[in-house]
Formats: structure tokens, sequence, C-alpha cells
């Protein structure tokens, strides 16, 4: 996958931002927000920024990060 395929995926007011908030990138990824924060919790997710700290801070995520966590823990057989 590229950022031009991810891109495709988005809707037309989130193709030329640089991130995602947790619910769009959930979406991407094909997985609830809550699968994707257990994975982040547990550090198996792509890279995120958590804006503002604490429990009530802002989680998002670089278009770059999800597609390259996409590349790399897809299998091919």
């Amino acid at each position: 996958m590229t950022l031009k395929d991810l891109n495709i995926l988005l809707p037309e007011n989130k193709q030329n931002s640089a991130c995602l908030n947790e619910s769009f990138s959930a979406q991407v990824l094909g997985i609830s927000a809550s699968s994707l924060a257990t994975y982040r919790k547990n550090g198996l997710g792509p890279e995120f920024i958590k804006i503002d700290n604490g429990k009530k801070g802002r989680v998002i995520y670089p278009k770059t990060a999800l597609v390259e966590w996409l590349n790399k823990t897809t299998k091919t057989a």
C-alpha cells in the first residue's frame, strides 16, 4: 500500500490532511477503534501522536505511519 492508495480510501475532506483521528485510522486498518487503542497500549500498532496528557488526550495517526505499519504487518503466502 502507498500513501496514494490510502488517500483513495478516504473521504475527500480527509485526503489532504497529514494525520487521521483514531476512528478513521481504525476504519483504514479494518479494525475497531477499541482494538486500535489496545494495540497502542500494548505497543503493537502504528506510530501515533498524543496531543495533551492523561486519559482525555487526543490520539492521531500520521498517514505515513499507517501505510508503513500495514506494509510491515501484511503477510503474503
